[in-house]
């Protein structure tokens, strides 16, 4: 016996001349290697061969059959190949067959079935194929059958059964299909079954547990584990027959149904995992009796309910998944007596109210997960006694308070996530000494003071703190965490440099802190961050060039420097990124000429130099750049002409805006094969011709501005699908929907007539407005238009005639929809945009409405915009049961305001239903019949839109906030075309630069509408 040394080579064939050896143990050797030797088939007296654990490689001899007297054959753990030779199955003496581990091919030999005084036989992790033959239910004397991790198919046989002692089956990790057989549960010595990860279906038999007269209950079977199957209906209560169950696996099934009482009856169950199924319903009181209990996994089901206070029943249990249910009220102060428990995951319900104090009571808990649920109140500062928390997740509530100064003594956190709560204060200085912490989420809250508290360990991978209000400047002790992968500091009130220190973080892929009041250059020292790809420090007040060390960086995939201070050229070595999909540097003082090298960046999606100081021409390479979707170089000092290539950049979809420029020559005819394009603003240059015919043959495009040109010529009627200001400022433009084109009298006699027709016209119009409000007046309900009233500092109180609508005339008050919203309190807030916040408000009639509230635009400029009338003007036109009505507009100036009123929808967006509502943390369910009859009614409002409407409107914005749900939870589609005419408007006043309306969907997402 040599097995657990060092030997190397290969088995000797010479030993086969060693006529008397009883046992050969050569195993735990890895470095004997090559074939198992034939010759070994010759010694007729050998009783053991023992070669498992080394490294041998090659088929299993098949002389090895030979051998009468042989009663272990162990060689699993190694590399052999092949089948298993069929003649094993004539060993008479055979005891134990050990083939596991090794890389097995074909099918399981039905002549081991003759194997009468086999006990164990072990065929896992290989890959064997077939059926399992049912000979092996002959094998009276067996013990121990595994065969785990094959590739076996077919049913298990039922002659299985027959196996009177034995105690383990393990079938798992194959693929077998077909029912359980119950007659396996009452086998009398049998301890384990294993039939996991297979492709068994059907229902679980109730009856698998009795015993031999199906009367009374089995008292052997320890370990049913049939978790990642295909098992459908429900649990059966007859489980509950198996009395000595310590651990019950049915996890990742299909079962449905309610979880049976009868289960409470296994006393001695220490492992219960009935996640991923389908289980709906309220747990059993009787579940709680289960004092064994050590881990319990209820997750990914509709459980219902509330968790009682009999949880502190289970004074063992050690894991408590609940997460991923629709589990509701607070969560019970009882649960802080189990005592032994390390992992608390709640992930995912409708858990309210405060989280208990109790929980500090946890001594060894290391795994606190109550993210997304509707959790309020103060977080407890007992839970500073937890001293071996690792993990502590409560983002996703509705968190208020401060972060207690008892989470200094967190030593063993790595984990910090509170992002999307209510939290204020600073973070507690004491936390600097949580030294393990490896990821932080701070983000969506209202901290404030310093960041540096959160800066005392060096094994950071992440660090979020988004939109807050910390001040001071970045941490530079950020720079000591060589691992951190990801920083996120936007949108709070950090202000001087940027620490040059963060050049040490070797494994840095993305650095965004925009929305800061940043100072000084980009610091050298983060060309070493050689992983970086996302770099995001727009809207800040950095300066200086941009760094032409950029351009080094193998990872860069976007560069967003925008709303800077920024000066000096455009460096060329920009251009060597050939990963960069996004390169945005509008809004500095950038000079010099747009580098023709550009066109090297060949994935590149957006590109936005706007309102710089950019001169020479738009370079002819631009049309490289087949991957483009969004192009702005408005208002730069840019000269010549519009290359003609322009035409080639078919992914442009967002925006072409060359507007605000110095460009001459003529309008390319090629942008008309721009198939994609939804906005076009060629505006305010000196570009001259005619207006190309292909241009009016563009079906996508939506926006279009040519206006401020010296364009001539006549337009066609196919132009009359843009207002007329797209054209304006072109004084020999006519046609279409502009002025006429005439025969060519003088000038002078032309304008006299244009003159006088314009004094004859205003005449008529002044007059025309005037009978139009006596006869609203009068007619009072017969009318067949909404009535805006208008409040205006200039003008007194007017009616404007705004919207189309055929019901019955009604007319809205500021000072009623004030009144009914306190004066738009918050607390009458139900939602909120880019444009503006929603009220809910009951007016003195008893009709419920929805207020939408504009502010930062002149009221008198928001009726007269033109672009915004159409918009308005198209909302009141639309009539379908799956689109939201526009009621009526209320305006006054002197607020700085302007409110559309729409009909209410009780039950709020499809958004709330699905994530939860801002700031409430407030989520509900919907069923998934809830969910098909709101995607239809969805389909139904677009297809409207698209086929029916006239003229047909495109929404560019569809997402779930903008789907709002009736009482009967009936879809009704919003805010469709509105926030692109506010956004029109705030730019044409040079109010504004960005709009996501006029983007018509995301970087990287476009909305389902376009």
């Amino acid at each position: 016996m040599l097995y657990s040394n060092q030997l190397a080579g290969g088995i000797p064939p010479s030993l086969g001349r060693l006529a008397a050896l009883q046992v050969l143990r050569l195993g735990d050797n890895l470095g004997l290697s090559g074939p198992i030797p034939k010759a070994l088939g010759e010694l007729r007296n050998l009783t053991v061969i023992g070669l498992a654990s080394c490294n041998l490689t090659g088929a299993i001899p098949g002389g090895l059959g030979r051998l009468a007297a042989l009663t272990a054959l162990n060689l699993q753990e190694n590399s052999l190949s092949g089948p298993i030779p069929a003649d094993i199955g004539a060993m008479p003496s055979l005891q134990a067959l050990a083939l596991a581990g090794n890389q097995l091919t074909g099918e399981i030999p039905p002549e081991l079935g003759k194997l009468s005084y086999l006990q164990k036989l072990n065929l896992g992790n290989n890959s064997l194929e077939g059926a399992i033959p049912p000979e092996l239910g002959a094998l009276g004397e067996l013990l121990y059958l595994n065969l785990m991790n094959n590739r076996l198919s077919g049913r298990v046989p039922r002659a299985l059964a027959a196996l009177s002692r034995v105690h383990t089956i393990d079938l798992s990790g194959n693929m077998l299909t077909g029912g359980l057989p119950a007659e396996l549960g009452r086998l009398p010595q049998l301890n384990f079954l294993v039939l996991a990860d297979n492709h068994l279906s059907g229902r679980l038999p109730g009856n698998m547990c009795s015993g031999s007269n199906e009367a009374e209950p089995s008292t052997s079977l320890e370990h049913l584990l049939l978790s990642t199957n295909n098992f459908t209906g429900e649990i059966p209560d007859g489980l509950s027959r198996c009395r000595a169950l310590t651990q019950l696996d049915l996890a990742n099934n299909s079962l449905s149904g309610a979880i049976p009482p009868g289960l409470g009856e296994l006393g001695n169950l220490t492992g219960l995992l009935l996640n991923n199924n389908s289980l709906s319903g309220e747990l059993p009181p009787e579940i709680f009796n289960l004092t064994e209990l050590t881990s319990l996994a209820l997750y990914h089901n509709q459980l219902t309910g509330q968790l009682p206070d009999a949880i502190g029943n289970l004074k063992n249990l050690q894991e408590l998944y609940l997460y991923e249910n629709q589990f509701s009220g607070e969560i019970p102060e009882t649960i802080g007596e189990c005592s032994s428990l390390q992992m608390i995951d709640f992930f995912g319900n409708q858990f309210n109210g405060s989280i208990p104090a109790s929980i500090g009571n946890l001594s060894e808990l290391i795994f606190l997960h109550l993210r997304q649920n509707e959790l309020s109140g103060l977080i407890p500062p007992e839970l500073g006694d937890c001293h071996q928390l690792q993990v502590l997740d409560l983002a996703d509530n509705a968190l208020s308070g401060e972060i207690p100064a008892t989470f200094e003594k967190l030593e063993s956190l790595q984990q910090f996530m509170l992002y999307n709560n209510s939290l204020s204060g600073a973070v507690p200085d004491g936390m600097f000494e949580c030294r393990n912490i490896t990821r932080v989420n701070i983000a969506h809250n209202r901290l404030g003071g310093s960041l540096l508290p959160l800066c005392g360990s060096a094994s950071l991978l992440s660090f979020d703190a988004t939109n807050n209000s910390f001040e001071g400047g970045i941490p530079a002790q950020l720079g000591r965490s060589s691992s951190l992968q990801r920083v996120r500091l936007g949108s709070n009130a950090l202000s001087g440099p940027i620490p040059p220190s963060l050049g040490g973080i070797a494994a840095l892929t993305l650095l965004d802190v925009s929305n800061n009041a940043l100072t000084g250059v980009i610091p050298d020292a983060l060309s070493r961050c050689t992983q970086l790809s996302h770099i995001v420090l727009n809207h800040n007040r950095l300066s200086g060039p941009v760094p032409a060390w950029l351009g080094t960086l193998p990872q860069l995939g976007e560069l967003t420097l925008s709303a800077n201070e920024f000066t000096g050229a455009l460096p060329v070595q920009l251009t060597k990124c050939s990963k960069l999909l996004k390169l945005s540097l509008d809004g500095n003082q950038i000079n010099g000429t747009v580098p023709p090298e550009i066109g090297r960046l060949a994935s590149l999606n957006v590109l936005n130099l706007a309102q710089n100081q950019l001169s020479g021409p738009v370079p002819a390479t631009l049309a490289r750049l087949s991957n483009l979707y969004e192009l702005n170089l408005s208002q730069n000092h840019l000269s010549g002409g519009i290359p003609p290539d322009i035409g080639k950049m078919q992914e442009l979809q967002s925006l072409l805006d060359l507007s605000s420029n110095n460009l001459v020559g003529i309008i390319p005819a090629s942008i008309g094969s721009l198939s994609k394009l939804e906005d076009l603003n060629l505006s305010h240059n000196a570009l001259v011709g005619t207006v190309p015919s292909q241009l009016a043959r563009m079906s996508s495009l939506v926006e279009l501005d040519l206006s401020s040109n010296r364009l001539d010529g006549r337009l066609g009627d196919e132009f009359s699908r843009w207002p007329q200001d797209a054209f304006s400022g072109n004084a020999a433009l006519c046609g279409s929907h502009l002025r006429g084109c005439g025969s060519g009298r003088s000038t002078m006699h032309s304008a006299s007539i244009a003159l006088v027709s314009a004094a004859v016209t205003l005449t008529i119009v002044l007059l025309v407005i005037v009978l139009v409000l006596m006869a609203v007046r009068r007619r009072g309900r017969h009318s067949g238009e909404v009535n805006c009233t208008v409040f205006s500092s200039t003008q007194g109180n007017t009616n404007r005639q705004l919207i189309i609508k055929g019901s019955a005339r009604r007319e809205f008050r500021w000072d009623a929809i004030m009144e009914a919203t306190a004066n738009l309190s918050d607390q009458f807030a139900v939602g909120s945009g880019g444009s503006g916040t929603v009220y809910r408000a009951e007016l003195p009639t008893g009709e419920t409405v929805a207020v939408k509230r504009f502010v930062h635009m002149d009221s008198d400029m928001l009726l007269q915009d033109k672009s915004f009338a159409r918009e308005v003007k198209i909302l009141g036109r639309v009539r379908h049961r799956h689109l939201v009505k526009l009621l009526g507009f209320v305006s006054q100036s002197d607020h700085g305001g302007s409110m559309l009123i729409y009909e209410y929808m009780e039950n709020g967006s499809l958004y709330e239903w699905l994530h939860g509502g801002a700031g409430e943390g407030k989520k509900r369910v919907l069923s998934w019949d809830a969910r098909l009859k709101v995607a239809a009614g969805l389909v139904q409002g677009v297809e409207y839109l698209h086929h029916d409407c006239v003229p047909r409107v495109v929404h560019r914005d569809i997402k779930s906030s903008n789907v709002l749900l009736d009482g009967d939870m009936e879809a009704h589609l919003g805010d469709f075309g509105l926030a692109k005419a506010i956004a029109e408007n705030r730019n044409g006043g040079k109010e504004c630069t960005e709009s996501a309306s006029l983007f018509a969907g995301s970087y990287g997402y476009m909305a389902p509408g376009t």
